[in-house]
């Protein structure tokens, strides 16, 4: 194992003694602490070179860039900081081989530091604040007014201790100083703001169990008491039915229960069938549009296996879910036989199928085969699953004017990719150029000509 010191030296691990060990650590302690102000000075710099100008959108927490002339909150850095151009940060990202997510709080952290924590700033420059403690502090006073960020910053340094309890003590006095508003017993109940419902897929090796996912609500009392006794219920009506396992694995069925109970009650007001079979969801009473029931978007898993391992002996055998993540053939048999009255099989869509329309939207065949090459949005490091994405034309839709209709067969599976909301955006108003290759790979290049080929594994930087 061979390592390269301070002083551009090789050396082998393996020949160090407990001293020479000892002294690399430290020489390593320090490289550290250097390329966390390396990133950060990048970081603010890369604002400094993208600000808003002439009105244009700015960088905003938000997927919408319109949103950040409304919502003056979803901004990236504190109040006081400088707007950062929109798309800026998808740019740095690419070049990073950060998400977005990542790359607007590093953006934001390095904001922060500069126009309302400069003292700090001061001390990570020096070395004395590790960059990584900075940007922690930088995110939790990032809701101060500019007001007191300078009063944390001041009172901060004078004291010139930076150690977790001092910093949390000062946070807590500029919150009580200028924030009284912002302060809530934490072991009281919590409030309607923090109400959601949140799903999470959990799987693979790290102990989860195929299949296997997470929901958490937090909501009115009242009604989660009521749903909790329902799910009781249902809980205790499979028990007596002769279900063997514990309690709380059948309350986690019952939630089945009770969705395949509701889909039974929206069938019962709704009998329009299509071709396929499928349920057409449109009202059949003619109630008005504000009190009728919305049409509903059933979940559709798309599940790649072979007939094979589906109706073989192999219960370990793993099926990809594109929505759900894998998940074992054992689990998914098991779906058949709870669900197979509402389940619908699908002919494998062919992927070599060629074809166009003169229209603008792709009909379903293909934009469901587009979503089968490509399963997830072909921006440059974006995992992001082509289910829900925008399928995108690389060379842009002419429609053409009143007098004069665009060119014919413009819409075709080559023509088509899928971009996640975000980076479709990026595309049409960042200035990013995207072509397909002859093999499915995507070449791209940003506004500096700076370029990327995304494959179906991977993304390749390239000179």
């Amino acid at each position: 194992m061979i390592e390269i010191d301070a002083t551009h030296t090789p050396y082998e691990v393996t020949d160090l003694d407990a001293g020479c060990l000892l002294g690399t650590v430290s020489q390593d302690h320090v490289r550290a602490l250097k390329a966390m102000r390396r990133q950060l000075r990048l970081a603010h710099q890369w604002c400094v070179l993208n600000p808003v100008v002439d009105g244009g959108a700015a960088a905003s927490w938000s997927d919408d860039p319109a949103l950040a002339s409304l919502e003056l909150d979803d901004v990236l850095g504190g109040p006081g900081t400088p707007a950062v151009a929109a798309f800026a940060a998808e740019e740095f990202a690419v070049a990073a081989n950060l998400t977005r997510q990542g790359t607007m709080s590093l953006l934001a952290d390095a904001l922060d530091l500069h126009h309302r924590l400069p003292r700090l700033w001061a001390k990570v420059e020096l070395l004395e604040v590790p960059g990584w403690k900075a940007r922690r502090v930088a995110e939790l006073t990032r809701k101060l007014s500019a007001e007191a960020a300078a009063w944390f910053d001041t009172q901060l340094a004078a004291g010139e201790r930076y150690g977790w309890p001092t910093i949390e003590r000062t946070l807590a006095m500029a919150v009580a100083k200028f924030h009284p508003e912002l302060i809530r017993d934490k072991t009281g109940p919590l409030s309607k703001a923090d109400w959601d419902v949140t799903l999470t897929h959990k799987y693979g090796p790290e102990g989860t169990a195929w299949g296997t996912s997470t929901l958490d609500v937090v909501g009115d009392s009242l009604d989660l008491a009521r749903f909790h006794d329902l799910v009781c219920e249902e809980a205790e009506k499979l028990r007596r039915a002769g279900d063997a396992d514990t309690l709380g694995q059948r309350k986690a069925k019952a939630l089945g229960s009770i969705a395949e109970a509701q889909d039974t009650l929206d069938l019962g007001g709704l009998d329009k069938l299509d071709h396929r079979g499928s349920v057409d969801r449109a009202c059949r009473d003619h109630s008005p549009a504000s009190t009728a029931r919305p049409p509903r978007r059933g979940l559709r898993v798309f599940v790649h296996t072979t007939l094979a391992d589906l109706f073989g002996t192999d219960d370990l055998a793993i099926a990809d879910a594109d929505r759900l993540g894998p998940v074992l053939v054992e689990q998914l048999t098991d779906w058949l036989k709870c669900h197979g009255s509402i389940a619908s099989i699908t002919p494998v869509i062919d992927l070599n199928r060629t074809g166009a329309v003169d229209r603008h939207d792709p009909p379903a065949w293909m934009a469901e085969q587009v979503r089968q090459r490509d399963p997830h949005c072909v921006f440059p490091h974006c995992a992001r699953s082509s289910a829900d994405a925008d399928l995108d034309h690389i060379t842009a839709y002419d429609a053409g004017t009143s007098e004069l209709r665009g060119p014919p067969g413009q819409t075709t599976p080559e023509n088509l990719a899928p971009l996640c909301r975000r980076h479709h955006l990026a595309k049409t108003h960042g200035r990013w150029k995207y072509q397909r290759t002859r093999d499915g790979n995507y070449f791209w290049t940003d506004p500096h000509q700076n370029a990327w080929l995304v494959t179906a594994l991977s993304t390749i930087q390239l000179d």
